[in-house]
């Protein structure tokens, strides 16, 4: 869920830290920082710090050393793209929601499952789905390539009233997919099968 070793604080390898866990509340990671080589937090106590769960999805590839902005042309400076990270950050909040999720779900499975307790699994799934509906975007905006990427988003739904794959058929036309708009159609079409197929088992 989080390796602290890899904080975004610690690239520069000038800090020498570590961190004492209080707490794990609000999807957040509470704890007290600890400078040099300190075991234990300190009288008077220091403040909490908290930090976003960061789950690693990929290896980085090694780096390129690129020329400075110094050493090139300014018609040579290269564009800002923001679709990686972009892309990255949605993963995170997929995967983190999903995990949320299941654990409700586990939860609402061993006992009767409140009433709050299903409208909090409903609202998280929403959640997942308008994630997956970001991605599905960028999918469509990077190129016809990622055509089966996209699709396997939108099966990757948890929506059973339809709507979000009506949505995601939307995003697709928006960007001028059609063939893609087509197969999330039929997606949306055999789930509503599936579901009257189980309904007519009952």
């Amino acid at each position: 869920m989080l390796d602290t070793k890899l904080l975004p604080r610690l690239a520069s390898g000038r800090k020498t830290e570590t961190y004492f866990p209080i707490a794990v509340a609000d999807n957040k990671f509470h704890c007290i920082i600890l400078k040099g080589g300190d075991e234990y937090p300190y009288f008077p106590r220091p403040l909490l710090s908290e930090f976003e769960f960061s789950i690693p999805l990929t290896s980085e590839p090694p780096s390129k050393k690129k020329p400075t902005p110094d050493e090139m042309a300014d018609d040579e400076l290269p564009d800002v793209d923001d679709s990686d990270s972009e892309t990255r950050k949605l993963e995170q909040q997929y995967l983190l929601k999903g995990i949320e999720a299941a654990q409700l779900q586990d939860l609402a499975d061993s006992t009767r499952g409140s009433h709050k307790l299903r409208s909090d699994l409903a609202r998280l799934e929403l959640e997942i789905d308008k994630a997956l509906l970001q991605l599905l975007a960028v999918e469509c905006r990077e190129g016809e390539d990622r055509g089966m990427r996209a699709l396997e988003l939108v099966e990757l739904m948890r929506d059973r009233t339809g709507r979000m794959i009506e949505a995601a058929g939307k995003v697709a036309e928006r960007y001028g997919r059609a063939i893609l708009g087509e197969k999330i159609r039929e997606v949306g079409e055999q789930r509503v099968n599936g579901m009257e197929d189980d309904e007519d088992d009952l």
